[in-house]
Formats: C-alpha cells, structure tokens, sequence
C-alpha cells in the first residue's frame, strides 16, 4: 500500500509543462568544425586531378541520428550548419551512426537533449584531429538560452581564447577549452577583436574586424583548434549571425 501512495505522489508532483515536455519531441542542429585536409593533386592520363582525403581527416558523410527506432540522415559540411533534426519525443539518448542504415556503425552517442532546441558542435579528437572518433559539446539553443540580441563565444579548441568585444576601451575577457560565454551585443556594428594565450604565457591575435548584427538576430562564434602547421595560428575562428530559429508547429 505504501509502494502504491508513494507513486501517486511522485506522478502528482509532475508539472503539466514538464509533462508536456517530456512528451514533445526535440529539434536539433548540428555544426562541424575544422579545417580541410591540405590539397594533393596526381596526374592521370595527363589531368591533373584531385586526390582523395587520407581517411579520417574529413567528417563522415552521409551520417544519420537514431529518433524513436528511425534514422534522420543528413550532411555533414565543415563550418556550415545543418537543418533542424527532429527527435522523437522518448528517445532514449542521441545516436549519430556512420550511414545512414540502423545497422551503421555508431559515431558518437550521448545523452538526450533536455531543451526544445540543441545545437551539437562536433569537433575532430583533439589528440589525433581525426574524425574517426570525434567529440561534441552539445548546447541548449532555443529562445530561452540564446535569444536574440546576444552573442556566444564557445571554445572547443584546446586554448583559452580571449576576446575582446565593443572596441578598445572594454575589458577583454577569457573562455576556457569546452566552454562558452553569452554577452549582450549592440544592434548594427559591433568590434571585436579575438585571440588565444600561448604556450609561453602571452596572447596571439587570430581575427580582428567588425560584426554587423540586424534586429532579432543573435550571433554564433566558435574556436576551433586548427591543423598543426608551423607559423600558423593553432586556433581558428568562425562566427555566423543569425535570426532565432523556427521550430515547426506542433499539432
């Protein structure tokens, strides 16, 4: 008997909204970043054509994400974000395969989102900057997270990147690897100026311009670590201002 008033309890302490929550299904985006692989080229019966990234050094492609026992293929495009994904409502956790059969082999799986809209940045393995295995930071993305107006800085490099938002007189500021950073963002022109500390304790400035920013848009900036080469920078940047993305309409 007490097994039984217990689980009344426990089902009457669940809010409507977040009844309704767990039974809407979730949307999601995907982001991939890094760079290309350096282009090699062979002559065949006098061409010169293309050769074929070594394996690894590009995202899979197709790939799929598992939603409610289905697949959802799409595309992955370095530093181009992909359409809304929709995810079953009681799918148990995210699911990326390579391919787009239930049967391909698993890519990357992690926890369901908890918000209505997600964004997954992937990002090649740090140690190997190879797509074999690759890593995601995935973050909450809807209206209520991110609305429009503001600005995220998120680091999926291996540096603490410094940033410098509004022009000379605002106090720079740090994110570390893995984390991100939401500011207010002025409408029209905003200046900022981006870097990174290095090895030896100082700061080298990767990007430095102006971000124009229209009403009702937010805008995505993300580091990246960038392919080891010698005198370039080790972290990229990329940023992409945007309107609030549109869920569809639920039925």
């Amino acid at each position: 008997m007490k097994k039984i008033l217990l689980t009344v309890l426990s089902l009457c302490a669940l809010s409507p909204s977040a009844m309704a929550q767990d039974e809407a299904p979730k949307y999601l985006r995907f982001l991939s970043l890094g760079d290309l692989p350096t282009w090699e080229e062979e002559l065949i019966d006098g061409i010169r054509q293309g050769k074929e990234p070594p394996p690894g050094t590009m995202p899979p492609n197709p790939v799929c994400m598992v939603s409610g026992g289905e697949v959802v293929p799409f595309a992955l495009t370095l530093r181009t974000m992909t359409g809304l994904k929709k995810m079953k409502a009681g799918t148990p956790g995210l699911l990326l395969k390579k391919g787009e059969a239930p049967e391909s082999p698993n890519l990357l799986r992690t926890a369901a989102p908890a918000a209505p809209l997600s964004l997954g940045v992937l990002f090649a393995d740090p140690a190997s900057m190879l797509w074999e295995k690759p890593k995601m930071l995935l973050l909450k993305d809807d209206a209520s997270a991110f609305p429009s107006s503001k600005i995220r800085f998120v680091n999926v490099s291996d540096k603490v990147v410094i940033v410098q938002l509004g022009g000379p007189r605002k106090r720079p500021f740090g994110i570390a690897p893995g984390r991100t950073s939401i500011k207010d963002v002025e409408l029209g022109v905003n200046l900022i100026k981006v870097g990174y500390q290095t090895a030896a304790g100082g700061q080298k400035q990767i990007w430095e311009n102006q971000i124009k920013v229209a009403t009702n848009q937010r805008v995505q900036c993300f580091f990246y670590k960038a392919i080891p080469e010698k005198g370039k920078a080790a972290v990229k940047f990329h940023y992409t201002p945007e309107p609030m993305p549109r869920l569809p309409k639920s039925k």
